[in-house]
């Protein structure tokens, strides 16, 4: 770069659970390699009036909910809305995170680079949209979005007047991030690993469900954490899954290959670096170059038909006479194959119940170790919310998990870490991968004073017992309202000493239940939130934090309704300024509705 040329660079992430910040540091580091003098900055510390004033900006972000921004990037953007900068001059580039079996895959990147376009920027790479296995699609990106920074031209002078009283504003901000953040050396590419001291069963007898409480030791560590914050598990696979795989495919389990995690045994690539325990569509698609037809492929279309004195004629090749049906796929794998592939949504259906071991014992298809390597994902960690506070268990961090089994084609399955820490973990003996993903925002207001309103079915309860927790410790003079369900009171009524040594020693105001299968009719929380309406919305007057944890698709929509519904009825409030109380006010503009929800 010449000696006047302006080589400033700020990397703004918007993150939900610490991977976009990941990245964005990861970013950082290449870009000062290349000679830029870059500034990682949290979006929640910066404001629009900021942007005309950098000519190289990157923008890494998630997206969260259903095509929402995270939490830490909603400020900025409904600021950029409003304000409208002209960022004429400006130069940028977005990397997208998000997750293809959701509709609106990467819309908080798409909307960032389609705006800051609108705004007058000028867009120096095409954006990048990365599935959930994300790192190589990050890589691409980044190996294109930093040499287009280096290679722009902007003359010192061009910045120096629009920078000379808000560049010591920007800096003093990254400096409140690096304090702030207090980050451990530990993460998902480096976790600590771990043991588990106790892992047993909540539910009573009889119960259909299998949740447990799993405490893990943190050991010599350092890590530590505050209530609302997720603990990141690094599960492996099952292992009779890795054997079934490598006998089908007539693999040696001991050949070395090279991973992302360096050289290896196949059967330790397979059982820890990438997920096989549920096949993705990459790999679906890659059966029309294996799978050949097994005989004559014959196509036919009806042009003409004469049935009882009524005449049809197709105006267009594949069209079909009035009550006839397309023909299906034959037995020909080939043909099968054809089928699935044929649009995302089969696709999606037919891996809804398989995984590789299944295609591949119906296909018989045959792979290279290093041509299903390459098909396969990464193997990622899983987030639990935390369900412990460290002030109250030095040392150790717990969690309330759910334990996922089922079972399809006379195969028992279930979910990969769940399963790992309760079937194959070993109680003090077993090292488990873990690190901390710290919150942002799903956290205690900073007055002890306030009340707050706690809405946590089933696991869902996790984040609330810390939070109680925390309280009792911290002797926290504001009142707790906790609302818990599921489906039995005798079979789910998870960690019932201790909440009613809560309610006993005055700490937990009151507690209300939805045991949804102990009557006739099935009640849930939304309905006790609604019975309850007018004494919510009193507490809701006089400024209580509402937090909601559990089930986004059914549970948190039918809570945001109902809260709504206590608007409207004992608010006094149209639908209109009702939703916009708890949408707008509550949510975003006091941050006192707070959601964790999966």
């Amino acid at each position: 770069m010449a000696d006047n040329n302006d080589n400033s660079l700020i990397i703004l992430f918007g993150s939900q659970t610490g991977n976009a910040e990941e990245l964005a540091e990861e970013t950082k580091k290449l870009a000062d390699k290349a000679g830029l003098n870059s500034h990682v900055i949290d979006m929640d510390e910066f404001s629009a009036e900021l942007f005309p004033q950098h000519k190289r900006i990157l923008i890494i972000t998630s997206t969260w909910g259903e095509g929402e921004m995270p939490d830490n990037a909603e400020d900025l953007w409904s600021d950029v809305c409003s304000t409208a900068p002209s960022m004429t001059g400006s130069h940028f580039s977005v990397c997208a995170i998000g997750d293809t079996s959701y509709d609106e895959f990467c819309k908080a990147g798409l909307d960032w680079d389609n705006k800051l376009q609108e705004l007058g920027a000028n867009r120096t790479t095409e954006i990048q949209l990365c599935d959930v296995d994300y790192e190589p699609e990050w890589q691409e990106w980044v190996d294109k979005a930093i040499p287009a920074m280096v290679a722009l031209e902007i003359p010192l002078e061009a910045v120096t007047e629009a920078e000379e009283e808000p560049a010591a504003e920007v800096i003093v901000e990254k400096e409140k991030v690096e304090k702030s953040s207090g980050k451990s050396d530990w993460s998902a590419k480096n976790p600590y690993n771990s043991t588990i001291t106790e892992c047993y069963v909540l539910n009573g007898e009889g119960s259909k469900k299998e949740t447990r409480h799993i405490v893990f030791d943190l050991g010599d560590s350092g890590l530590d954490y505050r209530v609302g914050d997720a603990l990141g598990v690094v599960p492996q696979n099952p292992p009779h899954i890795v054997e079934e795989i490598l006998e089908l495919q007539g693999w040696d389990r001991d050949q070395m290959v090279t991973t992302h995690k360096g050289e290896r045994t196949l059967y330790d690539a397979l059982k820890k670096d990438y997920e096989v325990h549920m096949a993705n569509k990459k790999f679906v698609n890659s059966l029309t170059k294996k799978i050949v037809s097994s005989g004559m492929s014959i196509s036919m279309n009806i042009v003409k038909r004469s049935r009882d004195n009524l005449e049809w004629s197709s105006s267009a090749e594949g069209d079909l006479p009035p009550g006839l049906n397309a023909s299906m796929a034959s037995e020909d794998p080939a043909s099968r194959v054809a089928a699935i592939v044929a649009d995302s949504k089969a696709i999606e259906d037919y891996l809804w119940t398989r995984d590789y071991v299944d295609i591949m014992r119906e296909f018989n298809a045959k792979y290279t170790p290093d041509e299903f390597l390459e098909l396969t994902d990464r193997l990622k960690p899983r987030l639990y919310s935390i369900a412990s506070s460290h002030d109250a268990h030095p040392g150790f961090v717990e969690l309330t998990v759910g334990i996922v089994r089922f079972n399809y084609h006379d195969r028992q399955r279930g979910g990969l870490c769940t399963q790992y820490m309760a079937d194959e973990v070993v109680v003090n003996e077993t090292d488990v991968g873990v690190f901390m993903s710290p919150t942002k925002s799903f956290l205690l207001p900073e007055d002890t004073s306030t009340d707050i309103i706690m809405v946590g079915p089933g696991t869902g309860i996790a984040p609330f017992r810390a939070f109680m927790e925390q309280r009792v410790h911290d002797k926290a003079p504001g009142r707790n309202w906790l609302f818990f369900g599921d489906q039995s009171e005798k079979t789910e009524y998870y960690y019932k000493d201790e909440i009613e040594g809560w309610l006993d020693g005055g700490h937990l105001y009151k507690f209300t239940t939805a045991w949804s299968r102990d009557q006739e009719e099935k009640i849930y929380v939304q309905h006790r939130l609604k019975e309850h309406g007018a004494e919510v919305w009193e507490w809701f007057e006089n400024g209580a934090y509402f937090y909601i944890c559990g089930d986004k698709q059914y549970m948190a929509k039918d809570v945001h309704r109902a809260l709504i519904d206590i608007a409207i009825e004992h608010g006094g409030m149209s639908e209109a300024d009702a939703t916009h109380f708890i949408e707008k006010t509550m949510m975003k503009e006091q941050k006192r509705y707070l959601r964790d929800v999966y």
